[in-house]
């Protein structure tokens, strides 16, 4: 892996040096999309063969300056016709901000034809935090970086990456500024850390590289490295004071990556630690008493789905090989098929002690006393591990009544029922640490 990586450097900095174009915004529709049944048809006089419902227009969007109203039934945009919500996504996906388009929509019993012109997804907004949309060149192509930062900063700043869970999900949050990731990495801002949100691959701006659920564990590693290595060579990046802040399977990702980076430290919440069919006996049992099973339920679920992980993991079936084999795996196991198989036979052949047993700068471990995905024990394992090579450079903390989402809850019940506002002991915890190193 290591040898992979440090090819991957070589690679990168030349395509880096010829890759001047900044990466532009994703195109914002701005509509709330609902699937068209036949009664609503019906109840509108429409007698069309596809389109998509208009349930809500979004205010200074492509929709509202190009003439959409609530109400109306999408049918094409550009000749290409539309027959349901993720089909419009799709589109989108292939059109590029400033562009014009064509659009046919259905109106008040007729069809209405009009023109507009693509805007860009906004940029977030917060009160004392200057953001910048960057990029950086990588393998898979340009990934963008969200970063954050005090306003009016001159100077070089302690830098912390955010790396994010195993889902092919976007960091890039103008709408919604309540988001655990925005939370987080405001309050570092607003304490002086420049703060970096690293893209997926296929996600967001990104949705021109190569699609995520086709990327390996190591493909994505690569872009996160050479993220890092793009960030610390910003002015306004203390390149010396790099952190990385792994959430969930991006708390895997770190000490690969630290192997060929400098990182003064790295915080991970809510991780893995042990091998993968062990975090997944494990965290079975804690999915289990969050879904309030009895005792002889739980005992059949964790036996049930350890046997499918062993077909699909060990003996290499697909899911549906597995589910052949016995019935109910390729349900138990449906998670998996989010991502590429390469990328989860790279995940289940790592030695997770040995990652962490040559990284040498500060850890500090979190795990939230609501958070049924991931195991408590799997940060321990991590805090000793580190600490046995190199003794007093670990923490681990027990962050109370937090979830895996970094969201309040009181137990995994409240976790996976009801949880609260992003909780501030994360955030607590984190500044607090980075003030004693």
């Amino acid at each position: 892996m290591k040898k992979v990586l440090s090819i991957a450097i070589l690679i990168l900095h030349s395509f880096s040096c010829c890759c001047a174009q900044s990466l532009p915004r994703k195109v914002f529709l701005g509509i709330r999309m609902e699937r068209l049944t036949d009664d609503a048809k019906q109840i509108m006089g429409a007698n069309t063969a596809g389109g998509v419902l208009v349930s809500e227009v979004f205010a200074k969007s492509t929709a509202e300056s190009a003439g959409f109203k609530k109400g109306d039934i999408l049918l094409k945009i550009n000749e290409h016709a539309f027959t349901a919500p993720q089909s419009v996504v799709a589109y989108l996906n292939s059109q590029t901000a400033g562009e014009k388009f064509s659009y046919e929509i259905y109106r008040d019993k007729r069809n209405i034809k009009g023109k507009g012109t693509f805007l860009p997804m906004p940029k977030e907004e917060h009160a004392g935090i200057e953001m910048d949309y960057t990029e950086a060149a990588t393998l898979l192509g340009k990934q963008r970086m969200i970063i954050s930062k005090p306003e009016n900063n001159k100077t070089r700043l302690p830098t912390i990456v955010f790396i994010g869970g195993i889902g092919c999900y976007s960091l890039d949050s103008p709408f919604d500024s309540a988001q655990s990731e925005v939370q987080l990495l405001n309050s570092f801002s607003r304490n002086g850390f420049l703060c970096a949100r690293a893209e997926k691959p296929g996600v967001g701006d990104n949705a021109k590289t190569k699609a995520c659920p086709e990327i390996s564990f190591t493909e994505e590693a690569h872009g996160y490295l050479q993220m890092i290595n793009t960030l610390k060579q910003r002015t306004d990046v203390d390149s010396n004071a790099v952190y990385i802040f792994g959430h969930s399977m991006g708390g895997l990702f770190a000490p690969l990556i630290a192997k060929e980076t400098k990182l003064k430290g790295i915080i991970a919440y809510g991780t893995l630690g042990s091998n993968f069919l062990e975090y997944l006996m494990k965290t079975r049992k804690t999915i289990a008493e969050a879904y309030n099973m009895s005792a002889e339920e739980s005992d059949g679920f964790v036996k049930d789905y350890c046997e499918c992980a062993v077909y699909y993991f060990a003996d290499k079936m697909t899911t549906q090989q597995a589910e052949a084999k016995k019935h109910g795996c390729r349900e138990l196991l449906s998670v998996f098929d989010l991502r590429s198989r390469e990328y989860n036979d790279e995940l289940y052949a790592f030695n997770i002690p040995s990652l962490w047993k040559t990284y040498t700068g500060k850890v500090l471990l979190l795990w939230g006393s609501a958070d049924y995905i991931s195991s408590e024990d799997d940060h321990k394992m991590i805090a000793n591990t580190v600490n046995a090579y190199h003794p007093g450079n670990a923490e681990f903390e027990i962050v109370k009544n937090c979830g895996h989402g970094m969201l309040a809850a009181a137990s995994f019940q409240d976790a996976r029922n009801n949880p609260g506002v992003y909780n501030e002991a994360v955030s607590k915890a984190v500044l607090s640490w980075l003030k004693k190193i």
